[in-house]
């Protein structure tokens, strides 16, 4: 107490505030981040010397970044499991490409090839839009949430924004959504078509909200397949889905084909890692499938390095190093390049959690 000042006008020690981030804040921004990292730069879609141009990196953000947060926020909101998030990374991969950028629609998209031409019906671009759809699905919503569950799996079932900031972050994927559809791709699509998009993506959001939450649940304990099975099975997942999406161009079978062998196999793959990764002790099975799926993006980055986009030779080996460092790290192995530990809790623990997939 101040000498010969009175009680009641002493002031109390005021508690000093924790500098930096929260590990809300961190959770949120590494979540918000790596979905248009993992799904542009890792990919080659956005190549360094265009995806870290500051609009196009704004623009990417307000687009995956707000899409994997609305997602990963109602799942949450909606007490759903991994079910509700897959339904709403199809509705989110319907979004972008039907809604936003109109790839779905648009016959000269740059990124097509002959798929402008092969499975082309009612102006629409079907083979590309199912290939799409499970590309978002699986590489832009699903993967980066698994992630960040695996770093933070305390933080699961805890919202990482208020009322007020999911507000704001759903009327930052709206606008950047409009600027997309008005302002990048000028190509008009049969408007029945466009409207049925959007009503796509809403029923995806209402099957989501009520899918049962033990729907695709794991029923055993402990995982049955040692990890690099599920690295194989994550690297398959989108290398087969790939090559059948542009392996019957020239074929003359029907369209439906490629589709329907597309929607079985990652059917199959998700019964698999369902049946056999189990649902607590599987941290390292986790990280495995995680990492072959970056292992996928990792093929693709070398590829177009050859064809001439550069740096993504540099890109490619930094995801490989990420994807190595993740699986060491959830092993409970020492890291080589990325000290996860001190990422992601600031420190250099190790700590490390039953990844529940329930």
């Amino acid at each position: 107490m101040s000498e010969g000042m009175p009680a009641h006008l002493v002031r109390p020690a005021q508690a000093k505030k924790p500098k930096g981030l929260t590990e809300k804040g961190k959770a949120l921004w590494i979540l918000a981040i790596l979905s248009p990292v993992i799904a542009e730069l890792c990919s080659g879609s956005s190549p360094p010397l265009e995806f870290f141009i500051p609009t196009s990196f704004a623009l990417l953000l307000g687009l995956y970044g707000a899409g994997v947060l609305v997602v990963r926020e109602l799942s949450v909101m909606w007490n759903k499991g991994w079910a509700s998030i897959l339904v709403m990374g199809a509705a989110y991969g319907i979004l972008e490409e039907g809604v936003a950028v109109k790839s779905f629609f648009d016959p000269e998209w740059m990124d097509l090839g002959g798929l402008g031409v092969y499975g082309r019906y009612i102006g629409t671009n079907w083979v590309w839009a199912v290939w799409l759809t499970i590309y978002h699905t699986v590489i832009s919503i699903t993967l980066p949430i698994l992630i960040v569950y695996m770093l933070y799996p305390h933080l699961r079932n805890e919202r990482f924004l208020t009322r007020k900031q999911f507000k704001i972050v759903l009327a930052i994927l709206f606008l950047d959504v409009l600027v997309c559809t008005t302002l990048l791709n000028p190509h008009v699509p049969l408007v029945p078509m466009y409207l049925l998009s959007i009503a796509a993506v809403f029923g995806l959001l209402y099957y989501a909200k009520h899918v049962p939450r033990s729907f695709l649940r794991p029923t055993k304990p402990g995982p049955s397949w040692r990890p690099r099975r599920f690295a194989v099975l994550g690297f398959l997942l989108l290398l087969v889905n790939f090559l059948l999406s542009a392996v019957f161009i020239d074929t003359g079978a029907p369209a439906l084909v490629p589709i329907v062998l597309m929607l079985a196999f990652s059917g199959f793959v998700l019964v698999m890692i369902v049946e056999h990764i189990g649902s607590s002790n599987n941290l390292p099975q986790v990280a495995a499938l995680a990492g072959g799926l970056l292992g996928f993006l990792v093929l693709i980055g070398v590829l177009v390095e050859f064809g001439g986009m550069l740096g993504m030779s540099v890109v490619a080996l930094v995801t490989a190093l990420f994807a190595i460092d993740l699986f060491r790290w959830a092993s409970g192995k020492r890291v080589f390049v990325f000290r996860i530990g001190k990422i992601v809790y600031g420190d250099s623990r190790r700590r490390r959690r039953s990844m529940q997939l329930a």
